[in-house]
């Protein structure tokens, strides 16, 4: 007998801060005479991150950058269950746009609400949602994303003749640095820091064309720098934790374990550590220079 089908969506809870207080934004769907907030299902090949935003301009109107996760929410549905996957998303934040302009359908949402958290919370029409909003009202949201990424699949250092700094990507890899414009472009990235590496900077470049950022080529997080002095890595993504830019770091595997060590000593969160794959990101939000949370993405 078949196991019942798993749908897998994504959503935020847009939030705004007026006069002093936190207002949470809700949406009502009028097939569903329901009070909700923004999600939708993933289209087929499209990311969570990517799913999260777009359907929150399409339900909400608005172009969100994505905050620090707030988890999942299971539930039954005829077809058999929905997973949406949440984040938070300040309603007066400016994401890089790919999406165009969405008008929002009256068939699917009539009105759109931004409530104090409260009154929000007693709107709501399904407890599940509750639940979620309340997780937005006790973490702290000013946060800032920091994504770790490992570059996407290179040509085998044993089928390339020239200098390793010189190594290309692959087809697979070039068609997964394009897939990765949206997902930065999901978490509003404005910096670009890569490793002199050309399997790097083929990674980096189509979204640094999409979005008109120069990238920044850091020495130390190249493999050839980090084998002379691994503290220099570390000495790189201290200086970032230390930012408030939205900021991508495109490097290499071997020095990745010492990325992930580097802020885990201060964080409140648990960092992965296992190896990730080409073209996966570490997503780490953080605030004061610590991490809150930390998040394993692949393409």
């Amino acid at each position: 007998m078949a196991e019942p089908a798993t749908i897998v969506a994504a959503g935020t809870v847009p939030w705004r801060m007026r006069s002093g207080m936190l207002e949470v934004g809700l949406v009502h769907r009028p097939r569903y005479h329901d009070w909700s907030l923004p999600k939708g299902k993933v289209d087929p090949d499209e990311h969570l991150l990517v799913c999260a935003v777009r359907e929150t301009l399409e339900e909400t109107g608005l172009h969100v950058a994505l905050g620090r996760p707030l988890g999942e929410q299971g539930y039954p549905v005829p077809a058999g269950s929905k997973l949406v996957h949440y984040w938070a998303a300040h309603a007066d934040s400016t994401a890089v746009e790919v999406h165009g302009h969405a008008k929002i359908d009256p068939a699917e949402i009539d009105d759109v609400r931004f409530l104090p958290a409260g009154q929000a919370a007693a709107t709501l029409t399904y407890d599940r949602d509750v639940e979620i909003v309340g997780r937005l009202a006790t973490y702290a949201l000013d946060t800032t994303p920091l994504v770790l990424l490992r570059h996407a699949k290179a040509r085998s250092r044993r089928d390339w003749d020239g200098p390793d700094r010189d190594r290309p990507l692959t087809d697979d890899g070039r068609a997964d640095a394009a897939r990765l414009v949206q997902v930065l472009a999901a978490l509003g990235i404005a910096r670009i820091v890569t490793s002199d590496a050309q399997r790097c900077l083929q990674t980096i470049s189509p979204y640094a064309h999409m979005a008109g950022i120069e990238a920044e080529i850091e020495p130390r997080i190249s493999e050839a720098g980090f084998s002379k002095d691994p503290h220099g890595a570390s000495e790189v993504i201290h200086a970032l934790l230390g930012t408030h830019e939205p900021t991508v770091l495109c490097t290499h595997r071997p020095v990745l374990p010492t990325l992930r060590a580097a802020p885990s000593r201060f964080a409140a969160c648990r960092v992965p550590t296992d190896a990730p794959p080409s073209g996966s990101s570490l997503v780490l939000h953080h605030r004061a220079g610590l991490v809150v949370s930390a998040q394993l993405h692949t393409v």
